[in-house]
């Protein structure tokens, strides 16, 4: 299934949205189709339930595919919190995980929760209500973003801080942009550049980037010159920018698109797929041999093997040692170059 869809979102409670052929669907870590793609649009899971579209309305289903609450509101968010914002004849309001309505739809605009509270407009402003529907920070910010860490970016007069849940100023309204904190970071741009703060307020990693998301496992998706890559807490490069889109890991993976296609690779940068054992392969840089023919290096553990262009094995992941692909002689047989050694090897990697 590697390669195979339109486009693949991040994981969330072990499965990720896919596309294709304009429908969504789901699969799981393991690129099995667990959800066929059979909605208008989807969301992640989140606390069991994803956010689906079907004939011009939102619901919710469960990981099994079963519908929990119809699909019959104009707009959804997902869950957090056992709450969900949906909007209902132009306002907005949350229903429970049951469908049942706590906050009545009287709001120009709401978002999700998040740690106990969720951002709502009314005329013209921003602030934030309560589980209970009630009015915990008033509405007088241009823009909020939701709380995370005890914190919230706040927009006013077209400078970006930060708030606590008790509408308190910690963080100066002084950023261009802000994100919400992730891992003790969070995302900020300065002069046309983004880079990250920790919860003092302090430059963690310089403004360097074109842009920046938040940090998950430890790594963030960075972008820069055109290319998508990833950097840890340290702002050390751990993967270079080289995608054309990516998305955060989650569960050990991250997505990502090259050359019109999507794939997964593993905290190392590799590509990576599963064999019918379910055993993960890393996939290494494209070769090609004297006949022009296309392949892919492949590894389990310490032994390495070839995949086609495909992506199907036709080297067995069994010799010790990173090899160069001379020529394919025929359907079974290659000539390999390792160890300073030309020789023959057979699809189940014997040497002969």
């Amino acid at each position: 299934m590697f390669w195979e869809f339109d486009y693949v979102g991040c994981f969330n409670e072990g499965l990720a949205r896919v596309k294709k052929d304009g429908k969504w669907g789901y699969i799981n870590t393991k690129d099995e189709q667990i959800i066929e793609c059979k909605f208008d649009d989807a969301w992640g899971f989140n606390e069991g339930l994803a956010r689906v579209k079907k004939d011009g309305k939102w619901g919710y289903i469960n990981t099994k595919d079963e519908q929990i609450i119809e699909c019959k509101f104009d707009d959804a968010w997902g869950f957090n919190e056992g709450l969900a914002s949906v909007q209902k004849d132009g306002k907005w309001g949350s229903i429970n995980t049951k469908g049942e309505q706590i906050v009545e739809c009287k709001f120009d605009d709401a978002c999700d929760f998040s740690e106990g509270f969720a951002r709502v407009k009314k005329d013209g402003k921003w602030g934030y209500i309560n589980t209970k529907g009630e009015q915990a920070i008033e509405c007088k910010f241009d823009y909020v973003w939701f709380f995370s860490e005890g914190l919230a970016s706040v927009q006013k007069d077209g400078k970006w801080g930060y708030i606590n849940t008790k509408g308190e100023q910690i963080i100066e309204c002084k950023f261009d942009d802000a994100w919400g904190f992730n891992e003790g970071f969070a995302a900020v741009q300065k002069d046309g550049k983004y880079g990250y703060i920790n919860t003092k307020g302090e430059q963690a990693i310089e403004c360097k980037f074109d842009v920046a998301l938040g940090f998950n496992e430890g790594l963030a998706l960075v972008y820069k010159d055109g290319k998508y890559g990833y950097i840890n807490t340290k702002g050390e490069q751990i993967v270079e920018c080289k995608f054309d889109d990516a998305c955060d890991f989650s569960e050990g993976f991250a997505w990502v698109e090259k050359d019109g296609k999507w794939g997964h690779i593993n905290t190392k940068g590799c590509f990576v797929i599963f064999d019918k054992s379910k055993n993960e392969i890393e996939v290494f840089d494209k070769v090609i041999d004297r006949s022009n023919n296309t392949f892919y290096l492949s590894r389990l553990g310490d032994k390495f093997g070839l995949l086609d262009e495909n992506f199907n094995a036709i080297i067995k992941n069994s010799i010790y040692g990173k090899f160069e692909v001379l020529q394919r002689i025929n359907e079974t047989t290659f000539l390999i170059k390792i160890a300073e050694r030309d020789i023959f090897v057979d699809s189940e990697g014997n040497f002969r």
